[in-house]
């Protein structure tokens, strides 16, 4: 575990670190996406912290965390189940996040510095250096959700985004889900990534609110679209 140790001006020397429990909980959150730890299976708190070597205070922390991203559900007595999604929680998932990325692409619009349009603009950078081969569903999921981040942070909008962070994981399983079929529809989506994404960011430089609005509502639109494909698979 890293400590980093910065000595203030007044002589007081400031320690952090990165908590156990935020280990722990990235851990069990990437497991659950992964679905090696599958939906409906129970969570022993004992089980897990002897898995990861760890006590028992950490899984907690990460079970209740987890619970307020809706990847775990926990009952009094019966403890914590990884969490069964319907088609119904998926539809809810999305309407947040075409709420919550139509605002955040409105403020961009307003706020966004050149750094913000920079961040983004790396992302699909890295993803059209990619070759072929390498740009599988695991590689681009995971640039997707580093792009939607980064596009929440251009807003500059702090509760908007501590939003989006509640939601990332739910998003993160559901593309995790979509992506790991292999299908022509996928094949077929991964190659316009890019483009999809580079129209967006031109809309939030030229400061375009309307059309940049318009653009994020059919891009959620299209991707619930294809999840809603999969799970009438």
């Amino acid at each position: 575990m890293e400590t980093n140790v910065a000595l203030k001006s007044d002589g007081l020397v400031k320690a952090t670190r990165r908590v156990l429990a935020d280990e722990v909980t990235d851990e069990i959150r990437e497991a659950i996406i992964r679905q090696d730890l599958e939906p409906g299976r129970k969570l022993a708190e004992d089980d897990l912290a002897a898995q990861m070597g760890v006590s028992r205070g950490p899984v907690r922390e990460a079970l209740m965390r987890l619970e307020r991203e809706g990847l775990v559900t926990s009952e009094r007595h019966r403890g914590s189940t990884v969490a069964t999604w319907t088609r119904q929680d998926v539809e809810e998932v999305y309407s947040m996040r075409g709420a919550l990325e139509e605002l955040a692409i409105e403020w961009a619009c307003k706020n966004a510095t050149s750094k913000d349009i920079k961040n983004l603009q790396d992302i699909l950078d890295t993803f059209s250096q990619l070759s072929e081969r390498a740009r599988t569903p695991t590689t681009v999921r995971q640039l997707d959700l580093e792009f939607h981040s980064a596009l929440f942070e251009s807003s500059h909008h702090e509760r908007l985004l501590e939003s989006w962070l509640v939601l990332r994981s739910q998003i993160n399983a559901s593309l995790f889900f979509r992506w790991s079929k292999v299908n022509d529809q996928t094949k077929e989506f991964l190659p316009g990534w890019g483009e999809n994404h580079q129209k967006i960011i031109d809309l939030i430089a030229a400061g375009k609110s309307d059309p940049a609005k318009k653009a994020i509502r059919v891009h959620v639109q299209e991707g619930f679209a294809r999840v809603a494909k999969y799970l009438e698979d």
